[in-house]
């Protein structure tokens, strides 16, 4: 753990938000604010603009991580998704979240929470027994039982579903790479790029305005 914070040393999420000189590369936040959390590339993207967005605090969901840290990391999400947004366009979303047991199967594979985001409009599977909520702020907020985990799921404009976590590792990644016609690149450490991943960077660095 990093000195007087609640950050893990061995976990990437909490390393890109540490304020140490050396993340890696590809870990360096495009986005950060102390108080909520980070964007940054995300590895192992199939087309340029995937990103993950991650709480500052090192837990298991972005729901359990809204309990602890409040409106701070809600605003954090939604802020950041409008800013994708305007920059590339319609967005896809989800998230993984991982059950309270670490030892249950899941489909969450990083234990830190994080939202995946792609540009463009993916015809995903909806999650199983969802509830279905007009914004990802109110899917955050929402009163629902989630000790065994969960898969959020949403696009630009459109409802956020939270429902049942199938249990399959990386599983909207999954979903992802056989939509694309790389149904075996859905691992992400597999599937990384560095062109892919700089493109990224590149295109969502703030000082990047004109592109």
């Amino acid at each position: 753990m990093y000195p007087e914070t609640n950050l893990i040393a061995d976990c990437f999420l909490c390393t890109a938000q540490s304020g140490v000189a050396d993340i890696r590369w590809h870990d360096r936040p495009l986005w950060l604010d102390p108080r909520a959390g980070a964007m940054i590339a995300g590895l192992g993207g199939l087309a340029p603009g995937y990103v993950l967005i991650a709480s500052s605090g090192h837990q298991r969901s972005l729901r359990a991580a809204t309990r602890v840290q409040g409106l701070d990391l809600v605003h954090f999400v939604s802020d950041a998704l409008v800013y994708l947004e305007h920059r590339l366009g319609p967005l896809t979303f989800w998230e993984h979240g991982a059950p309270q047991d670490q030892a249950s199967r899941r489909s969450a594979c990083v234990e830190h929470a994080h939202l995946h985001v792609v540009p463009g409009s993916l015809a995903l599977p909806e999650p199983v027994s969802y509830s279905s909520f007009p914004t990802i702020e109110a899917a955050l907020k929402a009163e629902l039982l989630d000790s065994d985990g969960y898969l959020l799921l949403g696009w630009s404009a459109r409802q956020v579903m939270v429902g049942a976590d199938p249990r399959v590792s990386q599983y909207y990644r999954r979903e992802w790479a056989r939509l694309v016609g790389r149904k075996d690149e859905w691992d992400y450490l597999v599937a990384e790029n560095p062109r892919i991943t700089a493109t990224t960077m590149r295109l969502l660095a703030p000082d990047n305005d004109g592109l």
